[in-house]
């Protein structure tokens, strides 16, 4: 199964994997669905794909991290799990407290030659258990940072 990578107008550039036809499609009608579709080309090869409508490549990574709720005074060890130039995944080590919309300052060293620091605000977009995804409050910032990873 092939990924690939929508742009900003919802167009995809599928190429068959047997002949290398490549063909530029609409994609809006599939953008709120999760399903694997299936296509087939003008050369007869079936094959599924997986669109990808991240504006933002994400990079997967283990890194140790804090998290600081200022507002409750509180600091807990997180695990970074994935990072773009837009936001962040995370997992808490123990059940939280936080809820959709909260402003988190999440503090972590990327494993780069470099070891660059973050030290960011972002705001909890998504919650799945102890599973959060937040969002940079300063993407241009981390646009920048992201340039040294």
């Amino acid at each position: 199964m092939g990924k690939f990578y929508v742009d900003e107008n919802n167009q995809a550039r599928i190429t068959c994997h047997k002949c290398g036809l490549n063909k530029k499609l609409d994609v809006t009608k599939f953008k709120d669905t999760h399903k694997k579709l299936k296509a087939k080309c003008k050369c007869g090869e079936n094959f599924r794909l997986n669109l990808d409508f991240r504006r933002h490549y994400r990079k997967k990574v283990q890194l140790a991290g804090e998290c600081f709720i200022q507002e409750k005074g509180e600091r807990d060890d997180v695990l970074i799990i994935d990072v773009s130039m837009s936001g962040v995944n995370f997992t808490t080590f123990k059940p939280h407290n936080f809820s959709i919309d909260d402003t988190v300052e999440l503090k972590f060293t990327f494993d780069n030659p470099m070891r660059t620091k973050v030290r960011e605000p972002v705001i909890i977009k998504r919650i799945a258990g102890r599973n959060v995804g937040a969002q940079y409050i300063n993407q241009s910032r981390m646009q920048r940072i992201w340039f040294l990873v």
